[in-house]
């Protein structure tokens, strides 16, 4: 039983190091220039052998959308308490601590416009559940139950600068995304 238990270790071990990898590629060449023979090389796996973890690119792909997906909720449950402004705010400050990622949803982003990528409906999911939350938070703010033209146009808005000033800074570490974002957030709160 040990031997399995040892052997069942490994291939978690393995699995995750495979999905750091291809993390990095992607990220680095996109999700479309990058070749499952890559992955498998910098994971020191033939590409049977990562084939045997990932059966193809896209489910491999698709593991890392979900990790991040999860390691967003634990996040969004450390930030309960706080004030939306604050939780969105924190949430910035996890993407600067994890560049790697936010790189690669920026590279998605772009990628995905194509209706056939695998990350396609993701992102627009995505970005649609992203302005519903901001629609709903500036409602509130306005003390209202009913979305208004003004909280749709503020949360088109307040996304577009979230992707603007995290493109900026991914270009240059040396931005400071955070102090225009805090104005921002006020400016559009008022």
């Amino acid at each position: 039983m040990q031997k399995s238990r040892g052997a069942y270790a490994k291939g978690i071990a393995k699995r995750r190091e495979i999905m750091e990898k291809a993390l990095s590629a992607f990220s680095r060449s996109g999700y479309l220039a990058t070749s499952m023979r890559e992955i498998a090389s910098a994971s020191e796996l033939t590409q049977a052998g990562l084939l045997h973890h990932f059966p193809n690119k896209e489910t491999l792909l698709l593991a890392i959308i979900e990790e991040r997906e999860a390691k967003q909720l634990v996040n969004g449950t450390l930030t309960t308490g706080l004030s939306w402004q604050d939780r969105v705010v924190r949430q910035l400050e996890i993407n600067i601590e994890n560049r790697t990622e936010t790189l690669l949803f920026s590279v998605l982003a772009a990628e995905a416009e194509d209706q056939n990528h695998p990350a396609h409906h993701y992102m627009k999911e995505r970005y649609r559940q992203a302005r519903v939350s901001w629609e709903t938070e500036f409602c509130k703010m306005r003390g209202s139950t009913s979305v208004s033209a003004e909280d749709s146009y503020k949360a088109s808005l307040i996304t577009a600068m979230w992707d603007g000033l995290q493109l900026q800074w991914l270009l240059d570490e040396s931005f400071d995304m955070l102090a225009p974002f805090k104005h921002a957030l006020k400016l559009l709160s008022a």
